[in-house]
Parts: structure tokens; sequence; C-alpha cells
């Protein structure tokens, strides 16, 4: 028999032996990360990433505290609705300053708690500053907070793991002048792992951990200042 045919039988026997090491890695790598214990280092955590992974958000706050921050996005229902909604002459702060260029699925959305205002900030696709939108308290209290479950889009590295290690989200509703418009909070920071963190399953998923820590809080820091959400 020509050996050569041996070869890819040798590729993809690696290949599956690679796999199964690499899972059995992973699922150690989650068994000894203790997520209350983790949740004890908000503070240090929250602190750490707005120093480097998100200095761009301190920027872009100019000065004012951050409470709490945490990933964003906009349904396409919502774009469709602000857009015909500016279309048809409607003025308002809170719609107009969305801008038809945020329907892009890889501009990246955050939600930032200062003190009782919430902002919406999104990206354009070099992550500069594109939308900076200021929900003050008394749009807040007007508002509605929903549950909505696993995110189905976007859930790159999360997407093959059990629904238990899933980010999830939120909706919140804000009533602008008798039109509701909805925006989804999510319950970490989106993670985005480099080659060498997904062939580090312990680094991976501690940084998963730190991202899920600071994004989970902003809803309970939220629901704490807000009775109504």
């Amino acid at each position: 028999m020509n050996p050569l045919f041996f070869i890819p039988v040798i590729v993809i026997g690696v290949g599956v032996a690679f796999m199964i090491y690499m899972n059995k890695k992973h699922q150690s790598a989650k068994e000894e990360i203790d997520i209350d214990q983790e949740r004890l280092k908000y503070e240090r955590y929250k602190s750490e990433l707005l120093e480097h992974d998100f200095s761009k958000i301190v920027r872009w706050l100019k000065g004012k505290p951050v409470d709490a921050f945490t990933s964003a996005s906009v349904s396409q229902s919502t774009l469709d609705k602000v857009v015909n909604l500016i279309g048809d002459g409607f003025e308002d702060l809170a719609l107009s300053a969305f801008k038809v260029k945020v329907t892009r699925v890889d501009a990246d959305c955050f939600w930032v708690l200062s003190g009782t205002d919430l902002h919406f900030l999104s990206t354009d696709t070099d992550g500069k500053l594109e939308d900076h939108i200021i929900f003050d308290n008394f749009r807040l209290e007007e508002a509605s907070l929903h549950y909505k479950g696993i995110l189905k889009e976007g859930l790159g590295a999360y997407s093959k793991q059990a629904d238990k290690y899933l980010p999830k989200a939120h909706t919140i509703v804000f009533n602008i002048n008798g039109n509701q418009l909805p925006l989804e909070i999510h319950d970490r920071l989106k993670y985005i792992p480099s080659p060498t963190d997904l062939m580090d399953g312990n680094k991976s998923f501690f940084y998963k951990t730190k991202y899920q820590v600071v994004g989970e809080r902003l809803i309970e820091i939220l629901k704490s200042k807000y009775s109504n959400l």
C-alpha cells in the first residue's frame, strides 16, 4: 500500500487528539474559576479594564465617572424604526443622534452608567467614537427593562459553550415622545480572543470571567438607582 495513503489519516488523527486535549484543558480551566469569588474583585477588574482594554471609554466620557460599563447592541428592527421616524421628520435628540451607519454589525457599542445618566456609545469600523447619546434620569424613570435571553447573533468564541457560559441580554425600552426605542444591554463585555488566547485555556477563561464580572454589574447598579427597571 502506498505510504502516502497514511498521511491524511495521521493528520486527521492528530487533529482529533488535539481537539480532545484542548476541550479537556478548557473544561479544567472552567472548573478552576469560582465566579462568585471573582465577582468580589469587581472594582479592581473595572479599574484594570478602563486603564488598559477599554481606556478609550475614559477618554470619551471626558472626566465623568464610570460607575459601570458593558457592551450594547441595536436590533435591526430598532434601526428600521429609527430610520423611518427620522425620515418622517421626527425630531428628537435621542432618535436623531442615531446615524444610519450604526447598522453595521461590526461596529462596537457600549453602555456606560455615570451618575444618574446612561450613555450609549457606538464606534465606526476603526474603533473611533461615532455616536454618543445620553439618556438622563428623566428618560430612565420612564424606561422599562426586560430580560431577552441568550444572544443569538455574534456569539463568536462563545458559540460552542453550554448555555450557562453564553452571553445574555436585557432590552431597555425608552419612551421617546410616545415612541418606543428598545436597545440591548449585554451581561458582559464583548471578548474577542487572540490566537494565543485560544491555545491557553486558563488565560481565555480568565479574561471571559473578567469581562463578565465587569459587564454584568451594570444591570445591577442600574436597577438599584431606578426602581422602575
